[in-house]
């Protein structure tokens, strides 16, 4: 494990005292006041709209762009309409009016406004949370800028933010509760202070019991931070991980996911980025370490597991090799392995935390495998997902961070793994 000790990058970056473990962040958004910008863009849409209305035109229109390449084809229109030539882009006019008026106040203000608080803000408007996601997306988009521009946004440790403002955010104080990552324009210095880890981890759930128990501060790995983006993971949260790998390399960061199809997802996410948001390729943390879970932290919940595993390793350079009909041929259910037998809607493994793969699972696994292969040339990281994915699909499970409690508590496998890692490094 490396120490925290400074990783010796130039002063022209950042300022470092107390043998490096306070770093002051470099100026953001050197090309001028970027919080005043899309305040002025968002205030040209708002007053476009009302000069519309007092006109008294048919119809208003605000700019919109998709960041769906598919949606924008579908479309052929950069604009949204009221009244819509359906009553579904009514709608959608009315939420989107309705978020650049709730980002307008917090820009304004100076204040944080996650994407939960505005869906609470309108239930019947917005139906689903996934809406509001999708459309503050949108947004970003159309105003070409990231969703941290518009002040969208845990993180729990011994460390310390101090804000552009002078305010200080005590990370190690809030229990299970943890703090609202914030944006990481408005952070002026990080104090790291003993730091010599970081956990990404996908579960609140998780997250919360491990803040609870003070665990950063008491792992047989040292002093470390906890950081969760509540499952898929939000872009203030990717920013805040990137700018850490940045200011401090030698700091290693890892990924505690669920040992599904979407788990991989979301740690590819974190270390990739999103292949729908190109403009936010600045979030990546390519150097995010996947702890767990894997195939190998599940082989204690059953003769099952074990069995189908050994033989399943002879298997693996032909799945490896084969071709991707093989791929489509397992994501459609007709052939599931020998593992768990296929699940019903609601029904959960009987393998001791064990699940069965849904056919929606299957479809994400195989889509994963996909762009894997795509690449021109595979990294060792992608090899190992690959092998996973490979594993979940011939033996048709998946399991839940929770599945490793077996060691007592998840502390207990996280000082192990941890430590096994400083071993490696």
């Amino acid at each position: 494990m490396p120490s925290p000790a400074d990783s010796g990058h130039s002063g022209s970056t950042r300022a470092s005292t107390r043998a490096g473990s306070i770093i002051t962040l470099p100026a953001h958004d050197p090309e001028g006041n970027q919080t005043g910008t899309v305040i002025t863009k968002i205030e040209s849409i708002l007053g476009s709209v009302l000069d519309d209305l007092v006109k008294g035109e048919v119809s208003v229109s605000i700019p919109y762009r998709s960041r769906s390449a598919i949606a924008r084809s579908r479309s052929g229109s950069n604009l949204l309409r009221f009244p819509g030539r359906t009553r579904y882009e009514g709608k959608k006019f009315a939420a989107m009016l309705r978020i650049l008026e709730l980002s307008h106040e917090a820009l304004v203000s100076g204040t944080i406004v996650t994407k939960r608080n505005i869906y609470y803000q309108n239930t019947e408007l917005f139906r689903d949370q996934r809406v509001v996601d999708g459309l503050v997306d949108d947004i970003a988009f159309t105003l070409g800028v990231s969703r941290d521009a518009l002040n969208i946004g845990l993180v729990a440790g011994p460390i310390f933010l101090t804000m552009q403002n002078g305010s200080i955010i005590p990370c190690g104080l809030s229990h299970d509760c943890g703090n609202l990552i914030p944006p990481t324009r408005s952070i002026h210095r990080i104090d790291f202070g003993s730091t010599r880890w970081i956990l990404v981890i996908e579960k609140e759930a998780t997250f919360r019991t491990l803040a609870a128990s003070e665990y950063y501060n008491k792992s047989l790995a040292g002093q470390g931070i906890l950081i969760t983006g509540k499952g898929f993971p939000d872009l203030t949260t990717r920013l805040f991980l990137h700018t850490i790998q940045t200011i401090r390399p030698q700091l290693p960061i890892y990924g505690l996911v669920d040992y599904d199809p979407d788990g991989i997802a979301i740690m590819r996410t974190y270390k990739y980025g999103s292949q729908g948001l190109e403009h936010e390729d600045s979030s990546i943390v390519p150097n995010l370490i996947w702890l767990g879970i894997r195939s190998g932290d599940l082989l204690h919940l059953g003769d099952l597991v074990t069995e189908e595993s050994s033989q399943s390793a002879c298997s693996q350079n032909s799945l490896t090799q084969s071709s991707q009909e093989s791929l489509a041929f397992s994501s459609n259910g007709s052939q599931t392995g020998h593992g768990l037998p296929r699940q019903k809607p609601g029904q959960r493994g009987s393998g001791g935390g064990l699940l069965p793969l849904t056919s929606r699972d299957r479809r994400v696994a195989v889509n994963i495998l996909k762009s894997v292969c795509n690449d021109e040339s595979l990294s060792i990281d992608d090899m190992e997902q690959q092998r996973e994915l490979q594993l979940m699909l011939l033996l048709n499970i998946k399991a839940e961070i929770q599945a490793v409690d077996h060691y007592g508590n998840i502390a207990d496998w996280l000082d192990q793994r941890l430590g096994i890692s400083q071993i490696a490094e």
